[in-house]
């Protein structure tokens, strides 16, 4: 069963009974500073493993509500999936309410249920008033026309109706790309005595495995990964979804804290001069000089800076979009399409949010041509465009890539471009960036390389495993092409549709070679009448969960034969057993013959005589054999 992970947030005003509903979902308290007990508020963002079904496995993000908490707000609710926008029965919605609803949409979260909570303390007709101010708050969003779902987490009325449409509701989403980089911006730094420097973080993109070496942005400090844990329990890897706390050796922890980012090695932009595409927020009533001081939020970063208009010396609220860039009084980590939101240091209030359009941002000339070219640049061009969305989709077919891009006329020769050039390739009429085909060959053969040391008595990985399982992010016609493309290229083999490295030979494990090896010898020496092999396997005090492997390396490589259950012969012993019979019978023997040549019980001379049968040496006719 393929296991999906997802990350869910909890928003709304404070008080409003978010941390009492992640409780009634997933039975834990997310407030566990003093601080927050004493004051029964949220000051930073709980989280909270929430097992919905075996196949659907999230984290709640419990985030703060109060208006002063906003930096922690949004450091929790970046890099969910779904969100659940949270409004008391009693109070309906308040201030707090739309300013976190409006940093949702800033941030691009497209996926959101409103639940309205303490709903045993109302009746019908304060719901229909608490109904008409969601549908006023959430006109013209994503949100509009969703149902509100009237729960109480005390009496637990409508809990499990809100579980069962979560879960409904996450298995039509799609799940976030594990291809290409690795990034996980870093929420939480800390130290377990005996472990060392623990981080952090809901993974953005990418997949990590244990033993694997990644840097720390900004400082490029490398560093290790130790252990992996994803809901408190110790995995091998992790992907983009999972809420995830790794231990890594390496680097300087001091320096590092909420807003460092943890990366595949060169694989991201370190920047403090970032173009933009912003709107002001509906609640914004103000006004911004030309570089102002802001405070400026992507991932789980906060950062100082200077917001630099090219067409204006002022901004106003507007509904159009603004093109400007700010200069950062630190280095973060960014990329193009990265969300973002900026708000007035005093008084704290929001002012925007939008989008990345470069992180490497230059100094350019005030006036309205700088704010055309960035316009221009937040288009992207075509090229652009078509790398982008195949990054993002793995792979698409020529008519999804117009409708994802835009791209409707000349699209063809802007492909033919691009795969001339080696940027992309098309397998099985599905296009794929060289990025992600680079990426899926490295994953593909370092996984057969840990399977192979793993266990190394075995041949290979099924081939329809390994189509099932690149299968999640991309189209399986593009997945069996790229198979076959590997198989061609040499940089995988294929054997009796088992898939392995070419120059991998099944063997025994080096730390148990000896002790296998002297089962093989005891078998030996039985000849003909051995005991079980189990027997045998376990009298060498071996792994029991090896034995299958071992079974089956043996009849494999025909270093033994099958007698009846779990009885085998050796090779050897066989061929003196062929030897033996040739040499004291005629072209015709019955079974009496076969029985004074080789001086076996019945228990153990038919199996062999039938064994000989099956390697085609003799033919059975009635009661004799006749040599082939």
């Amino acid at each position: 069963m393929t296991t999906n992970s997802y990350t869910i947030g909890m928003a709304g005003h404070i008080d409003h009974g978010k941390t009492t509903l992640t409780k009634a979902l997933s039975g834990i308290d997310t407030d566990t500073l003093k601080e927050e007990k004493e004051r029964k508020i949220t000051i930073e963002p709980g989280f909270a493993p929430f097992k919905l079904t075996d196949d659907l496995h999230t984290a709640i993000v419990d985030v703060p509500g109060h208006e002063k908490l906003i930096r922690q707000m949004i450091a929790g609710v970046a890099g969910i999936d779904l969100v659940l926008l949270v409004i008391a029965a009693d109070e309906g919605v308040m201030p707090q309410t739309k300013e976190h609803f409006e940093i949702l949409s800033f941030l691009n979260i497209q996926n959101g249920m409103i639940v309205v909570t303490k709903s045993d303390l109302i009746d019908d007709d304060m719901k229909l008033l608490v109904e008409e101010d969601i549908m006023e708050l959430t006109k013209n969003s994503t949100f509009e026309g969703a149902h509100p779902f009237f729960v109480d987490s005390i009496s637990m009325n409508g809990i499990e109706v809100l579980k069962e449409a979560i879960a409904a509701r996450l298995r039509n989403m799609k799940t976030r790309s594990a291809l290409g980089p690795f990034r996980m911006p870093l929420d939480h730094i800390f130290t377990v005595k005996g472990q060392g420097t623990v981080v952090r973080g809901t993974i953005y993109e990418g997949e990590i495995k244990e033993g694997e070496e990644l840097e720390i942005q900004p400082g490029g400090e490398k560093v290790k990964i130790r252990k992996i844990q994803v809901h408190k329990t110790k995995v091998d890897s992790a992907k983009a979804g999972q809420r995830t706390a790794i231990n890594i050796s390496g680097g300087a922890k001091r320096e590092w804290r909420r807003g460092h980012v943890l990366l595949s090695p060169n694989s991201y932009t370190v920047t403090n001069t970032i173009d933009l595409v912003m709107t002001t927020g509906k609640e914004w009533t103000g006004k911004l000089k030309q570089r102002s001081l802001v405070k400026f939020y992507t991932g789980t970063a906060e950062v100082m800076g200077k917001l630099i208009f090219f067409d204006r010396n002022e901004l106003e609220p507007s509904t159009e979009q603004i093109f400007c860039q700010v200069r950062l009084d630190e280095m973060i980590v960014a990329k193009r399409e990265d969300h973002f939101i900026v708000r007035r240091p005093s008084p704290e209030e929001t002012i925007g949010g939008g989008k990345v359009i470069d992180p490497n941002g230059e100094k350019y000339k005030f006036g309205h041509d700088t704010a055309a070219l960035l316009k221009e640049k937040f288009a992207g061009t075509p090229e652009d465009r078509i790398l982008q969305t195949l990054q993002k989709e793995g792979t698409a077919d020529l008519e999804n890539l117009k409708k994802w891009t835009g791209i409707s006329t000349g699209i063809q020769t802007v492909l033919n471009e691009l795969m001339e050039t080696g940027k992309v390739l098309v397998i099985n009429g599905y296009y794929m960036s060289f990025t992600t085909f680079n990426s899926l060959k490295e994953d593909l053969q370092l996984r057969l390389q840990n399977y192979h040391s793993v266990h190394s008595l075995r041949p290979g990985i099924p081939k329809a495993e390994i189509v099932q399982s690149l299968d999640k992010h991309l189209h399986q016609k593009a997945v069996q092409g790229f198979v076959e493309m590997m198989i061609e290229q040499t940089a995988i083999k294929l054997s009796d549709q088992l898939i392995h490295l070419p120059d991998f030979a099944p063997t025994y494990p080096a730390k148990w070679e000896k002790r296998m090896l002297k089962v093989a010898s005891m078998l030996e020496e039985m000849g003909l009448e051995p005991k079980e092999l189990l027997s045998l396997y376990r009298s060498q005090q071996l792994p029991e969960e090896l034995y299958s492997d071992f079974k089956y390396f043996l009849l494999k490589n025909e270093l033994v034969y099958k007698l009846f259950d779990d009885v085998f012969i050796s090779s050897k012993a066989f061929s003196h057993a062929v030897e033996l019979l040739k040499k004291n019978t005629d072209c015709q023997f019955t079974v009496q013959d076969a029985k004074n040549a080789l001086n076996l019980s019945r228990k153990f001379l038919i199996p062999v005589l039938e064994c000989i049968d099956s390697k085609g040496y003799t033919v059975r006719n009635e009661t004799v054999r006749k040599w082939m």
